[in-house]
């Protein structure tokens, strides 16, 4: 029996484990952190636990294949979903909007609050309808479809091509600026979405939550991540913790085993990396093997810029269910390394009673877009570092007492992640939470996989996949074994479902 050697136990490295053992293969996972999903993750602090990756997760509907997919991996089998009424809720001057779950709800609430913008509502709402008809394609990769894989995938993207290629050529401020009311500017914007990306993602994120498919598991990222892992160690997988690949041995270029940082070598038969792609050409396989879809993305970063990110997590001796879930609101401005912050959105976990002690409350605060020069240089000195995420947790919560005041005094936990935090402990490229941000200037570029004159070896990842985030990385592993399968020559569909 052939064995597969894959670095990374995220999404990426756990999905292809589990269809690598699916299909009869050994397969072993070697992992740097102590725990499996990469940046599906959180943490315990003193009797809280503080969730820093799932907003809402793509494939949650039943009669949907991605669903099918999580169920397949153990990340949905057996688990309840909860889908919220509404995504989120903006406030200004006393004013609220809330983006409803139902569309017709929502195109109610939008044309009530401003019947000014009823043509651009109306659009806004019958795009979402039409997108909602368009599935990320997860069967098999392209470079293996025939001509009617190609047809079924046409037909299901139909409705939105024509949409899509007018949508992609605007950002999403741009989009937006359509709109005369400030408020729903506002909602749709701060809240929901960065403002550089194509308009294209406004809708695909529209149309997941309306669709009922963008829920939110139970239990959160790390529970999820914990279920693959155990699914995966069901079927006869190994996951080895706190191992960290130095680099990928190539033999006459066949990849042939890893080399761990400690010095063990592990051979194998296939090797994926499931990593970041910066790390797995840079460092794993140190250059020696160019890729020009990756090089033309590193080396742009206007056309395709990294998300990252500061999460200030708080835990707080006061019951918040009374209030909106995830609400936004602006704020007096706070400087972040360069980086002017206006508006804050607040998220707490009322419906996930372990996060926090009986009658306290997780509040999660994501500050997108930082700068990660600013913070790899303020962890060259301890101190400071630490004195400027101390810093930044002030200036938030000034700004959340200032708009809730019975907050004072209540925050009993408080903890800072940084760009640098997500490098540290995930490997993360720049400290990126999500792969190349598609923007009206980059092209939609996904990746084979596949790197020349490389044999045996496949990425895998949400680097891999156009758009990036959890669902790619779970269609990414698949697709890697699909391609040892092809390279095998074993009827990879017959064993992958």
């Amino acid at each position: 029996m052939k064995k597969i050697i894959i670095i990374g136990a995220g999404i990426g490295g756990l999905s292809a484990g589990i269809y690598g053992l699916k299909a009869g293969f050994d397969a072993e996972i070697y992992e740097m952190h102590t725990v499996p999903g990469g940046e599906c993750t959180g943490w315990n602090r003193d009797g809280y636990h503080f969730d820093s990756c799932i907003h809402w997760l793509t494939g949650t509907k039943k009669d949907t294949q991605l669903y099918k997919m999580w169920c397949e991996v153990g990340a949905l089998d057996n688990v309840e979903i909860y889908n919220h009424d509404y995504f989120t809720c903006y406030e200004k001057e006393g004013k609220k909007v809330y983006i409803y779950r139902d569309i017709e709800k929502l195109r109610t609430h939008l044309l009530d609050i401003s019947p000014e913008d009823k043509n651009q509502i109306e659009e806004l709402c019958n795009y979402t309808k039409r997108f909602q008809t368009c599935y990320v394609p997860a069967d098999k990769p392209q470079d293996m479809m025939n001509f009617f894989d190609f047809l079924k995938m046409i037909k299901n993207m139909k409705s939105v091509l024509p949409l899509m290629s007018k949508l992609n050529k605007i950002t999403v401020k741009e989009y937006l600026s359509r709109f005369k009311s400030s408020l729903i500017r506002g909602a749709l914007l701060s809240s929901i979405m960065i403002d550089y990306y194509s308009s294209t993602a406004l809708f695909f994120t529209l149309s997941t939550f309306t669709a009922d498919n963008g829920g939110w598991p139970r239990g959160g990222s790390l529970a999820m991540s914990k279920r693959m892992a155990k699914r995966f160690e069901d079927l006869g997988g190994k996951i080895t913790y706190g191992a960290k690949v130095g680099k990928i041995i190539v033999e006459n270029n066949t990849a042939t085993g890893i080399e761990l940082l400690d010095g063990r070598i592990v051979k194998g038969d296939y090797i994926i990396s499931a990593t970041d792609a910066d790390v797995t050409l840079s460092e794993l396989l140190q250059n020696k093997y160019k890729d020009k879809k990756f090089e033309i993305m590193y080396s742009n970063p206007q056309d395709y810029p990294l998300p990252n990110c500061v999460q200030v997590s708080l835990g707080v001796n006061e019951d918040l269910s009374h209030i909106p879930h995830c609400i936004s609101f602006p704020t007096t401005p706070f400087d972040i390394g360069g980086k002017v912050i206006d508006s804050l959105v607040i998220k707490h976990y009322y419906y996930e009673p372990d996060f926090a002690p009986k009658g306290k409350s997780v509040i999660n605060c994501v500050l997108t877009n930082c700068d990660y020069d600013f913070w790899k240089k303020k962890r060259e000195n301890i101190s400071e570092y630490k004195a400027a995420k101390a810093e930044v947790a002030e200036e938030v919560m000034i700004r959340i007492v200032e708009r809730f005041p019975e907050l004072l005094g209540k925050f009993e936990v408080i903890d800072v992640t940084t760009p640098v935090t997500y490098e540290r402990y995930c490997g993360a490229y720049r400290g990126a939470w999500m792969s190349f941000a598609i923007t009206p200037k980059g092209k939609f570029i996904s990746h084979s996989g596949i790197l020349k004159g490389l044999n045996n070896f496949y990425m895998a990842g949400q680097w891999t996949l156009f758009p990036g985030g959890l669902p790619s990385a779970l269609v990414s592993g698949k697709f890697a074994v699909q391609r040892i399968c092809k390279n095998e020559k074993v009827p990879a569909s017959l064993h992958l479902h």
